[in-house]
């Protein structure tokens, strides 16, 4: 019997609450100390936490929400169900599948844990915090980066060397210096600016105008092309909200101007267009970022057409994304040049994986509006999200999708 969605409601303390999401954010793959770092120390770091991240929630949160069956637990445990079958029927006892549970697991657990109200609020803050650090870095690297010479240099997986500044990282190549903030590359940055943009936007009923303005000139930063057009997308989203509480005559208006700001500084500035821009444009196999992506759509896409049901399964996934890129392009591409999260969920977990994981995100772009428009452009920049980086072990990407599950009524803080 499904009973009705049932949130629990716990009075955390504060420091609980940003102990929590600080994990969330700086202790995750998402991360370049824990996502892409060449020291291991670091992924047994992530791990133990995690550990005891999940024993806590386990401990301290009203477990009815995977007790009794509702709309978000038999989706999470068919979830569950989708990786173990897969794993199953491709004969395979990689650790990756108990860490992709482990993901939902926690991430469903946290989202249960915190009232919407807490979510919302607390990320943001944390975001805002990282944004203004990381513009003053940004600053000051693009005057000279001699001055970040007394931090350390770290070599992620792809042997590309970062200062580690702790609360921001800047890339030792002292050309195109790009705002990554703490994470492994500038494009899972925007990701978290441009979330934090819509939850300021759609998900609170008094927009901080101050925020999105900080928010806006970070993710100029980062010289992300996706970046700009998910950016676009959202505030094409945001004029079309009818919610006199959100959209106020003087909050569209807020937002036409900082578009308007935003394409005139793009537009005068031609070295900052040819370096977001010219990707567009480009018909070139030489262009890395664009051939990865192509590449990625393409070959995770034949991937799945030749395992349909249950996927290729982990352990075969890397040997099958080379084989099909070899035979697209003519030459072999490690799977680290894997860029689109929903065709790789397609190819590694099958059909089954790949719907549920698409249903999440239209629940979560649900939650956004009433309205069926605005809805439809959410959903957009979540497939942009998805289809920029590989997000599958993204802690932050677990609690999205579980998230969005929840009722409407109870998102909106």
């Amino acid at each position: 019997m499904i009973v009705s969605e049932h949130k629990n409601s716990v009075n955390n303390s504060s420091i609980v609450l940003y102990s929590i999401f600080f994990i969330v954010i700086f202790i995750s793959d998402d991360t370049f100390n824990f996502g892409t770092n060449g020291d291991f120390t670091y992924f047994i770091f992530k791990y133990l936490v995690y550990f005891f991240l999940t024993l806590y929630l386990l401990m301290n949160s009203n477990l009815r929400f995977l007790t009794v069956l509702t709309k978000s637990s038999l989706v999470f445990y068919m979830v569950v169900l989708s990786v173990l079958l897969t794993a199953f029927f491709n004969f395979d006892l990689s650790g990756g599948y108990v860490y992709q549970i482990w993901l939902f697991l926690l991430g469903f657990l946290i989202v249960n844990f915190f009232t919407p109200k807490q979510f919302v609020d607390v990320y943001i803050k944390y975001i805002y915090f990282l944004s203004v650090v990381s513009l003053i870095v940004f600053v000051i690297a693009n005057i000279s980066t001699d001055v970040f010479s007394i931090f350390p240099v770290q070599t992620n997986t792809a042997d590309a060397n970062v200062y580690n500044i702790g609360v921001c990282m800047v890339s030792a190549n002292h050309e195109n210096i790009r705002n990554m903030g703490i994470f492994r590359e500038p494009g899972v940055y925007m990701i978290y600016l441009n979330l934090a943009i819509i939850f300021e936007l759609f998900f609170k009923s008094e927009i901080n105008k101050r925020n999105v303005f900080v928010f806006i000139i970070t993710i100029f930063t980062t010289l992300s092309t996706a970046a700009f057009i998910a950016l676009g997308t959202i505030f094409i989203a945001f004029l079309f909200t009818k919610s006199k509480t959100r959209a106020s005559v003087k909050s569209k208006r807020f937002i036409i101007a900082m578009a308007l700001i935003a394409l005139g500084v793009v537009a005068l500035s031609g070295e900052l267009y040819s370096m977001v821009f010219d990707k567009i444009g480009k018909d070139n196999i030489a262009d890395g970022s664009s051939l990865a992506r192509g590449i990625s759509v393409l070959a995770n896409f034949n991937i799945f057409l030749d395992n349909f049901i249950f996927g290729v399964g982990i352990k075969d996934y890397p040997g099958s994304f080379g084989k099909y890129t070899l035979e697209l392009t003519g030459f072999f591409m490690d799977v680290g040049n894997n860029t689109n999260t929903i065709t790789t969920v397609l190819a590694v977990y099958g059909i089954f994986l790949g719907c549920f994981f698409i249903y999440m995100l239209i629940s979560f772009a649900k939650r956004a509006s009433n309205s069926i428009l605005v809805r439809n452009l959410i959903f957009l920049v979540l497939i942009m999200f998805y289809s920029n980086e590989d997000l599958r072990y993204s802690l932050l990407s677990a609690m999205m999708l579980m998230w969005g599950l929840t009722s409407r009524k109870e998102i909106d803080v």
